[in-house]
């Protein structure tokens, strides 16, 4: 029995050490590279060309769950986009936060802490404040005047914090006149 184990033991020890040298007794150059990826000689419209979309995207939209219904949101989404991208009830570029004037069913606050004409300028004091720690973030609208770029701390979840906020940004950059505002996206 105990022949046995000094076998099997033996036999481990024999295969781990055949697995770990015989590698490197053997290591050759390898495979060889073969040719260059040419990007020049690619032809990307033709690859295009020849792939079969019909496959991927069906004609009949009955087919994909949801479809309908994702189809009629984006009509009704475009109906109220401008061409320049403009959302039509409050003037605000598709996609950005929405900043209002705070009023009882208001649920989500932000501190609004300048509006520019020059969106440079918009962009110094988001990428100022984005560096001293606060989560700031740009909206752009659209004004009689022309488009705008405000500059928003936020978004917080209670009116006190957004207190706090304005007062805390009033104090530590001279100047600047901080104005809670509406959130939503």
């Amino acid at each position: 029995m105990e022949l046995t184990r000094y076998r099997v033991t033996g036999a481990i020890f024999l295969a781990s050490i055949a697995i770990i040298f015989l590698p490197m007794l053997f290591d050759g150059d390898g495979l060889k590279p073969t040719e260059a990826f040419n990007s020049e000689a690619f032809d990307l419209q033709q690859a295009v060309d020849t792939l079969d979309f019909s496959v991927a995207v069906s004609e009949d939209t009955s087919e994909v769950p949801g479809s309908k219904a994702a189809l009629d949101a984006r009509k009704v989404l475009r109906e109220t986009i401008d061409e320049e991208g403009y959302l039509e009830d409050n003037n605000t570029r598709i996609g950005d936060p929405v900043l209002s004037i705070e009023d009882t069913s208001t649920l989500v606050w932000a501190v609004q802490v300048g509006s520019f004409d020059q969106y440079d300028n918009a962009t110094a004091l988001r990428d100022r404040l984005l560096q001293d720690g606060y989560s700031a973030w740009l909206s752009n609208v659209r004004k009689v005047g022309g488009n705008r770029t405000r500059v928003a701390v936020g978004p917080i979840l209670l009116r006190t914090d957004a207190l706090s906020m304005e007062e805390e940004l009033a104090d530590r950059y001279d100047g600047l006149e901080a104005l809670i505002v509406g959130f939503s996206q």
